[in-house]
């Protein structure tokens, strides 16, 4: 936080509480206020007024760090392995070495290969980039500090990688939208996903981006919660996570990447590659609202033209027979809100440029339900032998924002509002063409996987003309649901696009009680699951 005379005194006193509020509610609970140390960048260019150094050129060497210490006498280089600048891929000669042009602000970052790990930090965080930000961030006005100056590029930008044996078949954590607002929302994710978590066989954890919500210093209580995981956790960034008070788009993931890193990157894990794309666009602030709280809905979802050249240079690297996950904030596709800022308008060129992979799919968070979309050359993904993509919406882990009635551990139930409730999703990788996507509803058994309405009491005469209403949580359209009554033949039941029953049942109690969780559970929405 930055205390500029300039500033306008509503919002230089709600700067000044801000940060006041939440260095003592952190510290209460044990948690220190964020540093403002830890480079990190994003392929950006240097800033309004400000003087930054020519364009140069990265070099560096990717070594194999046996002892852990980092760069040292005897250590191989590592070759064949991959470096970016964001855009440009260059593949390191038979030292370990490689040359990459930077701007005045750039990030280079190592693309985490099969059968080694990169640095990892205490909380769980993969280290394998260097942010190049010679004037720092221009965050005077920020709420949250950004980037500090790294002063020219280093002579040699060098990244330590570790073996580590990696087999075809493994499983990945995927959530999306933890989105705490404050302490309390931290407390009930910590209470229903740490323990949980800890359990799972997974490689890593991959957050689908509004990792908090709005108020940035609890990113840091956020990491140290899911170190206690035991395993990396890669991020994406997603609407709450930005800079609210930047000017434009470039500069409103300047907080998010001095605590994470970049927010378009690649890494790979046995026979996939997982590639995170950025699709939040900012458009700028606008103006502070009655409460000196910025103005935070101006984005919208969009792919930039650097990202897709990314990942069609990218690819250039990825065997034809790899599996290729894409992972965003926004939707790639959301059918039922085509218009809006919550889809992604370039998805078809990023499925054109995909088309070289018969084996791909994408995942994305943000709309806090479940939606699965599979997709083809109708939307541009003509890939060899005529698969299809499938995209992924994952529900949120605060559900409905944590509104609604208490369970019996005192945080709110807040299902989302297509009755789908808090939870995540762990995928199973069976080398690069088969996987398995299995939903798990948030301290529930393994086998909750839909709600069933059927009136109360049904008399065997009614029951030809009785309707039976199933949420299956994670459904596509290719899921069959059958049921059958007393002992008498299956019958198949129609996929329909309807409310859920029950949401609409628990949101009448929440209204009747709104001084539960945080208030009543919103509107429902109409799903196809």
């Amino acid at each position: 936080m930055r205390d500029d005379p300039a500033l306008p005194s509503s919002r230089r006193d709600f700067l000044k509480k801000a940060g006041a509020l939440s260095v003592a509610a952190l510290g209460t609970f044990g948690f220190s206020p964020l540093a403002s140390a830890g480079p990190v960048p994003d392929g950006a260019v240097g800033g309004v007024g400000r003087v930054l150094p020519a364009s140069g050129t990265a070099r560096g060497t990717v070594f194999l760090d046996t002892n852990r210490t980092g760069r040292a006498a005897g250590q191989r280089g590592l070759s064949g392995m991959l470096v970016c600048n964001g855009v440009e891929i260059a593949v390191t000669d038979d030292q370990g070495r490689y040359e990459l042009p930077v701007s005045g602000s750039s990030i280079v970052y190592l693309i985490k290969p099969r059968d080694y790990m990169t640095a990892v930090d205490e909380l769980n965080l993969p280290r394998f980039y260097y942010i190049h930000e010679p004037a720092g961030s221009p965050d005077g006005n920020f709420i949250y500090p950004g980037l500090a100056p790294t002063g020219p590029l280093p002579e040699s930008i060098d990244f330590p990688l570790y073996e580590h044996a990696e087999r075809d078949t493994f499983e990945v954590l995927f959530t999306a939208d933890p989105q705490p607002y404050n302490l309390q929302h931290l407390q009930w994710y910590g209470k229903e996903t740490t323990r949980e978590f800890k359990e799972l066989d997974v490689v890593c954890g991959i957050a689908l981006g509004d990792i908090v919500g709005d108020h940035l210093d609890l990113f840091e209580p956020y990491n140290q919660m899911n170190s206690l995981t035991g395993f990396p956790w890669y991020n994406v960034v997603g609407n709450h996570d930005l800079n609210f008070m930047a000017e434009e788009d470039r500069y409103s993931d300047e907080t998010f990447k001095r605590v994470f890193g970049p927010t378009t990157y690649a890494f790979q894990r046995g026979p996939v590659h997982f590639v995170v794309l950025n699709n939040v666009f900012w458009e700028g602030f606008t103006r502070l609202l009655r409460d000196g709280w910025p103005r935070r809905g101006q984005y919208k979802g969009h792919l930039r033209p650097w990202q897709l050249d990314f990942v069609r240079n990218y690819l250039k690297h990825v065997p034809t027979e790899d599996r290729v996950v894409i992972c965003s904030h926004i939707p790639m596709l959301n059918m039922s809100d085509e218009a809006s800022n919550h889809t992604t308008p370039e998805f078809s060129q990023l499925l054109e440029i995909l088309s070289t992979h018969p084996h791909t799919m994408s995942l994305s968070g943000h709309t806090h339900i479940n939606m699965n979309f599979r997709v083809g050359a109708e939307r541009g993904y003509r890939s060899p032998g005529g698969t299809l993509h499938h995209h992924f919406n994952l529900t949120a882990t605060c559900g409905s924002w944590y509104r609604g009635p208490l369970d019996h551990q005192g945080v709110p139930f807040a299902p989302g509002r297509d009755g789908t409730p808090k939870g995540y999703a762990v995928i199973r990788f069976e080398g690069g063409e088969k996987y398995h996507v299995r939903f798990k509803a948030l301290g529930m058994e393994a086998d909750h996987q839909m709600a069933v309405s059927v009136p109360s009491m049904v008399t065997r005469e009614a029951l030809a003309e009785t309707t039976v209403q199933v949420n299956v949580f994670n459904a596509t359209d290719q899921t069959l649901v059958r049921m059958r009554v007393a002992g008498r033949d299956w019958t198949e039941l129609t996929q329909s696009v309807l409310f859920d029953p029950a949401y609409l049942k628990m949101r009448e109690r929440s209204e009747a009680h709104p001084e539960a969780g945080e208030g009543p559970l919103p509107g429902p929405v109409r799903t196809d699951h």
